[in-house]
């Protein structure tokens, strides 16, 4: 199994991004080919200091190339098109062998 995880920072509108998150982006990136699950969060630090991240994504593939087939598709293309719409400031991705 493949991973993809997109972390967003903390938004300057914390309330507007998770509604268009959860009601817009997540169910078009349910859309993607070959994604087998997926689940997001949106994380509270255990420490002290704040979490650079507001939300968390997670999308399992059966492997890399299933991966980079649907990152490279036209639903692939739509979503990463409509990140600026809530996450202004972006988001990282980066993707991993789960083990385990």
């Amino acid at each position: 199994m493949h991973a993809l995880f997109v972390l967003y920072p903390q938004p300057d509108d914390p309330e507007a991004f998770r509604d268009y998150y959860e009601t817009k982006h997540a169910p078009l990136a349910a859309r993607l080919p070959g994604l087998v699950a997926q689940s997001y969060a949106f994380p509270a630090a255990l420490g002290p200091d704040p979490s650079p991240w507001f939300c968390i994504w997670r999308g399992e593939f059966e492997n890399a190339a299933a991966l980079e087939a649907a990152l490279g598709s036209p639903v692939g293309e739509q979503v990463a098109a409509d990140v600026p719409n809530y996450s202004p400031k972006g988001a990282t991705l980066l993707h991993a062998e789960l083990k385990g």
